[in-house]
């Protein structure tokens, strides 16, 4: 493609030579104040496009509109396209669509009128010049960024942010050049390079103005992309698992992106060299820049639609290739034809799924080596090398930390709290401490658990089985077929144990802040009170990858309140938070099946009234709730919910009976129906009250116009009183 250009590049130097199509008459100054009709028409003549311009978009311009039309036929053909940054590319191919009809049709406008574009169609082709040439150059922009955010961080659903960022700004920007013209239709007029567009021709000022955003726009896009690329290979290891998968995404993804660079840098300086002749040169042999950036603009959208016609990423290839590459999986009786068509172009969703991979057996691994330690190493957290995001507000709402209910005891120390467990996990450690048969690879990281003789104390009370739960080999075929759940609003990454017991759960930077100031407190009271019914937590960990130790993932393990029953056995799911605001599913889905749904509490008394078990049993639940809660009032702390899970254990009551460890007070049997039990446990504990959720709260009322409204959000006060008087003793009634 660089050839191409660089002999389009010596033709026009020579047809400037022989043909002197470039002369004097056809400088156009800037300075120049004379607007009368006369000198619009002589303007008019000195800014149309060259003969060889023309030429160039009647000869160019089909080829990259016809290309830009097959590529979107393929999208509609198979809206799966869309997903990963197909939607970008999708954008990107439809502005080049629309750039290359623009020229198209410039061009024969100039060949017919024998003049520069004018009036409506001016306007027409400028707006639309405009708003494709900011759109495309944003969203090559998210293109280059995105695969980052995709690896980044394979727990956290980064992506989205950026897809409707980018949704936003582009809504944006073309309702504010439409609004531009509305006010202003001189907005729009012909530029150096005779094009129609926005344009401030006759005013230095400006213009300048412009150029000078160009280029920092320029300099940024061009600053990041290259960051991107770099960062890419960085966080992307060369991994066996992930190699091939990697070197051939990054080769599509680089050759895109550099094409773009390098086309873009070559339009940024024709672009100055017209303005500046324009302005102070007045050479008529630097009038073939002019030329000079219509060519680069019509190569830069042809090579990047045709870059995209070879990127696996999102075209499907082409039959005979698709034969060879998918026979040996077309034998397996496991993949089906849907799975293999997403495998043949989606590299990066694979990618990204092998980084999650690699990701979780990792945090698996690490736990595991975590548990071989031994207790006596453990390190002061604060002699760490690590950087907190603390929480400005966190001083001014830590909770009550000395007045806890009911101390019969106190097993800890406040120096307990502030220990920790560290290693650093790298594939020799795992070769030399795992018989490992599967060739399992993990991430180089360092592991850090969190206080782990408190966590011991309760792992071993409850007889918790962590290695057992989070053996790396025994989970391998729970990662190859996970596909989520991921947090619901929340967002957060959840991973079920391999035997269902147990849960892994990431955690933000502010719950881990939130935790660690009240764990000597939440540690104290739970030893103190065996029959709580808040859901434990058997440890907290950080692990940061080496080669990105700012980007940290943080996780907890929780029992899971299902004890492991299989789906089919859980008959309703209910989080019930006391507030009556949005906390109803039914009226919003049809779905007949309501183990499939997380109903909540307007849903809760429309079908079950209450908790139905044996009045000692309610009068044991009303007092241990009512405790919980008031605990969590004095630490501050909102948003909690009571998860309620009505389970038929008629099938498999001795294996219920064999799960019921520590906790019996969580499950409790039901007095309507015999065999189904009520699974209860106060869960997600670690939200504090501040300056973010009183703005929430705000908001909705005033969404709603009802400065009285009942939302999820209150202050800890407000929240633990509603908790108790709305649901507590309304679902179980003394």
């Amino acid at each position: 493609m660089m050839n191409l250009f660089c002999i389009i590049i010596l033709l026009l130097l020579n047809i400037d030579l022989k043909a002197q199509m470039y002369d004097e008459s056809q400088i156009f100054n800037c300075k120049d104040d004379n607007y009368g009709e006369e000198s619009e028409q002589i303007n008019s003549q000195k800014l149309k496009l060259f003969p060889i311009d023309c030429w160039t978009f009647v000869l160019l311009s089909p080829v990259t509109f016809i290309i830009s039309i097959r590529i979107i036929y393929e999208f509609f053909k198979d809206f799966r396209l869309f997903g990963g940054p197909g939607d970008v590319i999708f954008v990107i191919t439809v502005t080049n669509a629309i750039q290359s009809l623009i020229q198209f049709s410039t061009a024969l406008y100039v060949f017919i009128e024998d003049q520069a574009p004018a009036n409506l169609f001016c306007d027409i082709t400028g707006i639309a010049t405009s708003i494709v040439f900011v759109i495309s150059n944003l969203n090559i922009f998210i293109f280059s960024a995105y695969p980052l955010a995709l690896v980044y961080n394979t727990l956290e659903k980064t992506v989205k942010f950026v897809r409707i960022s980018n949704y936003s700004l582009t809504t944006l920007i073309i309702i504010l050049v439409i609004l531009a013209f509305i006010f202003d239709d001189n907005i729009i007029s012909i530029t150096l390079n005779g094009m129609c567009a926005i344009s401030a021709t006759h005013q230095s000022f400006w213009d300048y103005i412009i150029a000078t955003i160009y280029l920092v726009v320029f300099l940024l896009f061009a600053t990041m992309s290259i960051i991107y690329v770099f960062a890419f290979k960085k966080l992307v290891p060369k991994m066996s698992s992930i190699r091939q998968l990697r070197g051939q995404y990054l080769r599509y993804y680089q050759k895109f992106i550099i094409f773009s660079l390098v086309m873009k840098f070559f339009l940024g300086i024709f672009s100055a060299i017209n303005l500046l002749n324009c302005y102070i040169f007045y050479k008529s042999y630097l009038l073939a820049s002019e030329t000079c950036q219509n060519v680069t603009q019509a190569l830069c959208i042809l090579g990047q639609v045709i870059i995209i016609t070879r990127d696996p990423l999102l075209i499907p290839k082409l039959k005979h290739s698709q034969t060879s590459e998918s026979q040996s999986e077309m034998d397996s009786p496991n993949v089906t034809q849907t799975e293999i068509s997403m495998q043949q172009f989606n590299l990066l969703e694979q990618l990204q799924k092998e980084m999650k991979k690699t990701q979780v057996i990792s945090m698996l691994a690490g736990i595991q080596m975590l548990i071989k330690q031994n207790q006596d190493n453990t390190i002061i957290y604060k002699d760490l090398e690590i950087n907190d995001d603390q929480d400005d507000t966190e001083e001014s709402s830590s909770g009550d930390l000395s007045d806890l209910i009911e101390i019969a005891h106190q097993p800890f120390t406040p120096e307990e709290v502030q220990e920790c467990l560290v290693i650093n996990l790298n594939n020799d450690l795992i070769k030399s401490q795992f018989n490992d048969t599967q060739n399992i690879q993990v991430f180089q990281m360092r592991c850090i658990l969190y206080a782990p003789k408190i966590f011991n104390y309760f792992v071993t009370l409850d007889n918790i089985d962590l290695e057992d739960s989070f053996d790396v080999n025994k989970n391998l075929q729970q990662i190859d077929n996970f596909t989520g759940p991921d947090g619901g609003k929340s967002g957060e990454f959840f991973f079920f144990s391999h035997n269902n017991q147990l849960i892994m759960k990431t955690m933000r930077q502010q719950e881990v802040n939130t935790y660690k100031k009240r764990l000597l407190n939440f540690a104290t009271y739970q030893a103190n009170n065996p029959e709580s019914l808040l859901n434990k937590i058997y440890g907290m960990y950080t692990f940061e990858r080496l080669e990105k130790s700012e980007a940290k993932v943080h996780f907890l393990i929780m029992k899971n309140l299902s004890l492991g029953v299989p789906k089919n056995q859980i008959l309703r799911t209910y989080d019930l938070k006391g507030s009556e605001y949005d906390r109803e599913v039914l009226a919003k889905k049809s779905e007949s099946d309501l183990s499939k749904l997380t109903l909540k509490d307007l849903d809760f008394f429309k079908i079950e009234k209450q908790i139905w078990v044996d009045q000692s049993i309610i009068k044991k639940l009303n007092q241990n709730l009512i405790k919980d809660t008031d605990f969590l009032e004095k630490q501050k702390l909102i948003d909690y919910s009571l998860l309620v899970m009505i389970i038929d254990w008629k099938e498999k009551k001795q294996q219920f009976f064999n799960h019921f460890g520590g906790q019996q007070i969580n499950f409790n049997p039901s007095i309507k129906e015999q065999g189904i039990y009520y699974h209860i446990g106060i869960i997600d504990y670690l939200q504090q009250w501040n300056v973010n959720k009183s703005l929430e709260r705000k908001t909705k009322k005033i969404i709603q116009l009802n400065l009285h409204l009942d939302t999820s959000a209150q202050e800890p006060n407000r929240y633990g009183k509603r908790f108790k008087e709305k649901l507590i003793n309304r679902i179980l009634p003394l």
